[in-house]
């Protein structure tokens, strides 16, 4: 259970996790508001290949696409607007499961219940204090 200080260790943390992520990957991410999960699908984007700034909480439109040069296509899914996934966002995300060339970084990943992926990774965040959190595999 590592303990990141600021938002690079997040980075590098993340870095280290996008290795072992293949084509199809699903990233789970789990904690409170402002415990770091959006700054750990940077780090994930950045280690991809696509400009972490690029990458921001989906604040409307739940689903980001982030294209990558000659490579599997980068998802990005916000949940945290839903008190639980509908019907139709559980069907879009579920096409996007079923090109296994696809990799989804899903935060607020308990609003899908359920239906989550059975092959994923999960990340929790948890907050210590300002400037301190516990991540959790």
């Amino acid at each position: 259970m590592p303990i990141s200080k600021s938002e690079e260790e997040t980075h590098c943390i993340a870095e280290k996790i996008a290795k072992k992520i293949k084509n199809g990957g699903v990233v789970c991410l789990f904690g409170d508001l402002g415990t770091g999960k959006t700054v750990f699908a940077k780090g994930i984007a950045h280690y991809l290949g696509i400009d972490k700034f690029s990458i921001k909480s989906p604040t409307y439109t739940y689903i980001r696409k982030h294209k990558r040069k000659d490579k599997n296509d980068l998802y990005h899914i916000d949940l945290y607007r839903l008190d639980k996934i509908d019907n139709i966002l559980l069907r879009e995300i579920d096409e996007l499961l079923e090109d296994k060339e696809n990799i989804l970084i899903i935060e607020w990943a308990d609003r899908m219940g359920d239906h989550l992926p059975k092959n994923r990774i999960n990340v929790k965040f948890e907050y210590i204090d300002k400037n301190k959190r516990k991540i959790i595999f």
